[in-house]
């Protein structure tokens, strides 16, 4: 199987991250509701296979999100990443000065890496968990992606901190060391994300054309 650093080096340099990250701040926090989660997580993890031009295949199975194409697995067959989506997981900003409204001064904020334990969901079952293991259809290793950086993790590191029950299995607590940072937030600097366009207003009238043809 590939080494943690060579699947790091190929997320990193496959991907127009600058284009990645306009994209998810196009959609912004418009797309966090129950309802449009889905489709927020579809684009995302799409967007890794458009703007890779499809060195990471989007393949979109259970525990499976991407193939690397172009680096093979023991088995002779592209090594396989599931993708996590969570806002804040690395970095968070941490106010360095805080708001006055009376006298209009404007509080400061800074990015900063959190170094706290990561706890992320890897299967949601939608409903009771009945796993007692992670399944053996599960991808080789984890894209852990937040709104500033990207880290990638063996998922077999995973396995003493899983958490079984409720509506799935959580990775809980995993120190965050274990993840090798592919991108951080001075890669992504020339982010822009569109102006005037809001992606759940272009949903409505695609779905309004799709109803009109019938």
């Amino acid at each position: 199987m590939p080494t943690l650093q060579q699947v790091c080096d190929y997320n990193r340099t496959r991907v127009n991250w600058v284009k990645m990250y306009s994209m998810i701040d196009t959609l912004g926090k418009t797309m966090n509701g129950q309802k449009d989660r889905f489709d927020k997580s579809d684009l995302i993890e799409m967007g890794l296979d458009v703007y890779s031009n499809s060195a990471i295949k989007y393949v979109d199975r259970d525990g499976v999100d991407h193939e690397l194409v172009n680096l093979l697995n023991t088995k002779g067959m592209p090594t396989t990443q599931e993708m996590k989506f969570v806002g804040t997981l690395f970095y968070k900003e941490f106010a360095t000065e805080r708001a006055n409204r009376r006298q209009g001064i404007e509080g400061k904020k800074e990015l900063r890496q959190s170094n706290h334990p990561i706890t992320i969901k890897l299967v949601n079952s939608m409903g009771s968990s009945t796993h007692t293991k992670l399944p053996d259809t599960y991808a080789e290793f984890l894209l852990a992606a937040d709104n500033n950086s990207i880290h990638v993790i063996e998922v077999a590191e995973l396995l003493p901190y899983l958490v079984f029950g409720g509506d799935g299995i959580t990775a809980n607590k995993v120190p965050s060391n274990l993840f090798m940072q592919v991108i951080g937030p001075n890669d992504i600097t020339a982010r822009q994300a569109l102006v005037n366009f809001n992606y759940k207003d272009e949903k409505l009238i695609f779905q309004r054309d799709f109803l009109n043809r019938f």
